[in-house]
């Protein structure tokens, strides 16, 4: 097998898997409609946005593992602990407050990403992540009209 070939079918299951990452979150955001389902639905839906907000902080810890001998690392560290903070503080809002939150990480994440590292990251994966975050959002919106549906 060629490196290029083996390249791209590393980013083609890349991609099929982070792409399948979001059936979870859609899958809790349409239960959360059902009166029966909803607190524990939501409560799946925070808490694997926040675990979601986790990982893609700690890649950029993984990204500049190797670089400490080159330059200062810590901005880049900070920002993908900054990531999970964000996750954690999510976790502890009543879900009305939590899902856009954490929405709002997310595109934090996104756009912090698209301005900083950009030049440093591979053109496939800002796509990826282009289209990560908004099905992401997207879901998240979908579960928090459903959370704030007994207030109307």
């Amino acid at each position: 097998m060629t490196v290029s070939k083996s390249r791209a079918d590393n980013i083609r299951r890349t991609r099929t898997l982070t792409l399948a990452s979001l059936a979870p979150m859609y899958v809790m955001a349409t239960l959360a409609w059902a009166e029966a389902w909803r607190e524990i639905a939501l409560t799946g839906l925070v808490g694997y946005a926040a675990i979601s907000l986790t990982f893609a902080g700690a890649i950029h810890w993984g990204r500049v593992l190797n670089q400490f001998n080159q330059s200062n690392q810590f901005p880049t560290q900070l920002f993908g602990v900054l990531a999970a903070f964000i996750g954690w503080a999510g976790l502890l809002l009543p879900k009305e407050l939590s899902i856009p939150m954490l929405s709002a990480g997310l595109m934090f994440l996104w756009g912090t990403e698209q301005m900083l590292f950009n030049d440093e990251l591979p053109k496939w994966y800002g796509q990826l992540r282009t289209q990560l975050t908004a099905g992401a959002v997207l879901a998240m919106l979908i579960g928090w009209a459903a959370a704030m549906m007994p207030m109307f």
